[in-house]
C-alpha cells in the first residue's frame, strides 16, 4: 500500500512538472510571490467553502385558514370528537396532556409548529383549551383562543401536526 501512494504521487508529480507547469508559468509571471500565496489561499477557501454542510432547511410553518367544526362533539369517521377542558391557574398545557391521559408526543409534535408567538405556552387560567380525540384517545386536533386570533392544529396523514390558523 504505502509502495502504490508513493508511486502515485511520483506519478503525478511528474505529470504535474511535465504538463502543467510549462501552461500555468506564462500566467502567474506578472504576479509577484506574495499575490501568488493569497491567490493560493484564496482557492483553499472557496474549496473549503463548497465542501462545508449546508444548513437544514426550516419545516414548512405556513399559516393556513381553516375553520374548527361549528358544533363540538360532533364526530367524524377518522377525525374523533372535540372535547373542551378549562386551564387552572398555573397549570401548563402538558400538565394538561398529563392528567387527562393524553400523548404527550401530540403536544410536543404541535410545539415543533406553533409559530414565533408560541400560543401553546402563553395559557392563562379559565382560558379554554379545545381537543379533538379519537376512541383510543389518539389526538388529532387543537384549538384555543389565543389573544389575537384563535389558534388551531390539526394532525396529517404522516402523523405530524400542521398550524393552520
Amino acid at each position: 500500500m504505502k509502495k502504490r501512494t508513493s508511486t502515485l504521487i511520483a506519478l503525478g508529480r511528474r505529470y504535474y512538472i511535465r504538463q502543467i507547469r510549462p501552461r500555468l508559468q506564462p500566467l502567474l509571471s506578472p504576479f509577484t510571490p506574495w499575490h501568488l500565496r493569497l491567490m493560493a489561499v484564496g482557492v483553499v477557501l472557496i474549496l473549503i467553502g463548497f465542501l462545508l454542510p449546508q444548513a437544514a432547511p426550516k419545516p414548512d410553518v405556513t399559516l393556513r385558514h381553516i375553520d374548527p367544526p361549528a358544533i363540538l362533539g360532533t364526530t367524524g369517521e377518522t377525525q374523533g370528537t372535540w372535547h373542551i377542558y378549562h386551564i387552572a391557574a398555573g397549570q401548563t398545557l402538558a400538565q394538561l396532556f398529563r392528567d387527562e391521559g393524553l400523548p404527550t408526543e401530540s403536544l410536543y409534535a404541535m410545539t415543533k409548529v406553533q409559530g414565533s408567538d408560541k400560543p401553546l405556552g402563553t395559557l392563562s387560567a379559565g382560558q379554554e383549551v379545545k381537543i379533538r380525540m379519537t376512541s383510543k384517545d389518539d389526538v388529532t386536533g387543537l384549538t384555543l383562543e389565543n389573544r389575537q386570533q384563535p389558534v388551531l392544529f390539526v394532525k396529517q396523514e404522516d402523523g405530524r401536526f400542521l398550524r393552520v390558523q
